[in-house]
């Protein structure tokens, strides 16, 4: 089974809103972006939810939407596909972004709830493959969201209501050391008050605050600045 499993069942339904401050964020960082002639890369899309993001906020955009995990990608293709305008400009790309043949040229990276995933290692790699690619006027988005390693009590983070079903989501981390927590989210499915489903996801992830992003970017050429839930990176 993916490792994404559960959550892709209930994802947009919870996500859609518990984001969606975050996502407004995004849609303005990228709106500094002129006449987007390269690609924008899309670090875990997920089922889509930042691609539409990405889409409005360029609409020249073409997209490469990179997710590696097969339960959330399904997701993202049914959304891709039931929008026309998307069709022509979203490419799905099922691999990790180190994976990915990405151009020589980029115009904007995004990465909505999943710099999280990226080990110290592996964001190494990320600020070296951004400042390869990474057109001269172009922009890395980045959202900050586990700034430290910390306990977090449970709590309900977000409910949605579709037809007579309301979806449920509360969720919970525990600190195994300095750098890494482990989340929990259960989810659940009420169908006119009664319970129908529900599914819990765990994740490893690694805290990384905006000051830590800042100096480890500047390391490898990039400057930026923290604002809101984000980091925007540029050469």
């Amino acid at each position: 089974m993916s490792a994404y499993a559960a959550s892709a069942a209930f994802y947009d339904a919870i996500a859609g809103g518990a984001h969606a401050a975050v996502d407004a964020q995004i849609a303005e960082a990228l709106g500094y972006i002129e006449r987007p002639l390269a690609p924008v890369v899309d670090i875990g899309a997920g089922t889509g939810l930042s691609t539409r993001v990405i889409a409005d906020a360029l609409p020249g955009a073409t997209i490469l939407a990179i997710e590696p995990d097969p339960a959330m990608r399904a997701g993202l293709l049914t959304r891709v596909w039931s929008q026309p305008a998307l069709r022509h400009r979203v490419s799905i790309l099922p691999m990790e972004l180190f994976d990915a043949p990405l151009p020589d040229i980029v115009s904007a990276f995004v990465a909505s709830a999943s710099l999280v995933h990226f080990s110290p290692v592996d964001r190494q790699r990320l600020w070296a493959l951004i400042a390869l690619h990474l057109a001269p006027s172009g922009c890395a988005v980045l959202e900050i969201q586990s700034p430290e390693a910390r306990d977090v009590a449970e709590s309900v983070i977000a409910t949605a209501q579709v037809g007579a079903v309301t979806y449920a989501a509360r969720a919970s981390a525990e600190a195994i050391d300095s750098e890494r927590l482990r989340w929990r989210v259960d989810y659940v499915a009420s169908f006119e008050g009664a319970e129908v489903d529900s599914q819990c996801s765990e994740y490893l992830c690694w805290a990384v605050s905006a000051n830590t992003v800042l100096t480890e970017a500047a390391k490898h050429g990039l400057r930026g600045q923290a604002k809101g839930d984000l980091v925007v990176l540029h050469r």
